[in-house]
């Protein structure tokens, strides 16, 4: 069963720079599940269509092309379906030199080049549109009585996936949209056609869309309930689905206490209930975090540990931390402590909206992890910077 969230969308300011921040709140506890900030002045390339231009193809890796705003690398298992703007040669597949259509759907981060795919696809909160692709197919979370009353929904050209909230909408409303989704594809593979190298050729402007697509809410089975901000410009976008803010005794931020949760996202040390605290250390390479009893007086080793491990999943997720995750608990007596710390993480991981995999303690008692990377980490967006210094000693926090 979905739960309820809402989210919290307005301008921040932090040393200088303009950001939006969009946080996620459980709707039940008011709880924070995710927090995210982007740079005003760094305009994110999600959702961007192009026409690039192929570098190379690397057998088993991808495929790395270039458009007007930056490299671009595609996975070799994104790319099958291809729509040739020009090609160099008609029996070999992605040459050098072809002009094919992409779409980003990641962002750099760090010094990875944006990702992209070669389906174009136009997202809605209701539905997905893909080309090239054929064919429907409804989201498995959508009743049966809600398949059969969507079945009657056709579309001209492209795969079609009826999403979970597509059940709340109108039918003929949902075709209509459709069928404007559709119209937007056609002009975007005629605008293509039409350069002879590198180009932007479409931008997704639906501010409504771009936050609903922020984060992977139906992989938590997540239903967001309403967009809440102070900004009025901001809710005539988003329409109906939007609350505005008018307080002016309380500013929102103030009110759902953003601005001392992201003070605490940017600090090393975080402090747990038993007075024990894990550091947190993030570099280019990999993320190390370190648990210390600190002040928890006569609180054993493994409750503590069991009590780090309940944090750790809860701050990675929150700070957006990804890559290789190394911690170094404090020493447990037994194989079956250290197996119940790995249960404990394995399951909150599974609540991420990222895909976590524990993959257990080396010789030398360090837990090994890693933790899919979708986009920058609070600390890097909004310092612009990561740890390349030696990693400071424990003992010194």
């Amino acid at each position: 069963m979905d739960r309820e969230c809402f989210l919290v969308y307005d301008s921040y300011r932090f040393s200088g720079r303009d950001f939006m921040v969009l946080a996620c709140f459980g709707a039940e506890d008011r709880r924070l599940l995710y927090i995210r900030f982007f740079d005003e002045s760094d305009r994110s390339l999600v959702g961007n269509v192009y026409v690039a231009r192929v570098e190379k193809r690397i057998a088993g890796i991808g495929v790395f092309l270039v458009t007007p705003d930056s490299h671009v690398f595609v996975r070799e298992k994104d790319s099958r379906a291809v729509v040739y703007i020009k090609r160099q040669s008609q029996k070999k597949e992605l040459s050098q030199g072809d002009l094919v259509l992409v779409q980003i759907e990641r962002d750099a981060i760090k010094s990875k080049e944006p990702l992209g795919g070669f389906v174009i696809t136009i997202k809605t909160p209701y539905f997905l549109l893909k080309r090239p692709g054929e064919g429907i197919s409804f989201s498995k979370r959508l009743s049966a009585s809600d398949r059969e009353r969507l079945s009657t929904i056709r579309h001209a050209d492209g795969a079609l996936l009826l999403r979970t909230a597509a059940g709340e909408a109108d039918p003929v409303w949902l075709k209509q949209a459709i069928g404007e989704a559709g119209e937007t594809l056609d002009g975007i593979l005629a605008d293509g056609a039409n350069h002879t190298g590198p180009a932007l050729v479409w931008q997704d402007n639906d501010l409504l869309n771009r936050l609903m697509s922020a984060f992977p809410f139906a992989r938590n089975h997540l239903f967001v309930s309403r967009i809440i901000s102070s900004d009025k410009s901001v809710c005539d976008r988003l329409g109906e689905i939007s609350r505005l803010y008018q307080d002016q005794g309380l500013g929102l931020l103030d009110l759902y206490r953003i601005r001392t949760i992201t003070d605490d996202l940017l600090k090393k040390e975080v402090w747990l209930r038993s007075g024990a605290n894990i550091v947190i250390e993030q570099t280019e390479a990999l993320t190390v975090i370190d648990v210390n009893s600190a002040k928890a007086g006569r609180s054993d080793a493994f409750s503590i540990n069991m009590e780090a491990a309940r944090e750790i999943m809860t701050q990675i997720r929150l700070r957006n931390i990804s890559g290789i995750i190394i911690t170094d608990f404090m020493k447990m007596d037994s194989d079956q402590q250290r197996s119940s710390v790995m249960s404990v993480m394995r399951q909150m991981g599974q609540m991420d909206f990222a895909r976590v995999t524990v993959e257990g303690f080396t010789r030398l008692g360090l837990l090994e992890m890693t933790r899919e990377k979708l986009f920058a980490s609070v600390n890097q967006t909004l310092t612009g910077r990561i740890n390349y210094d030696t990693i400071s000693s424990v003992d010194a926090q």
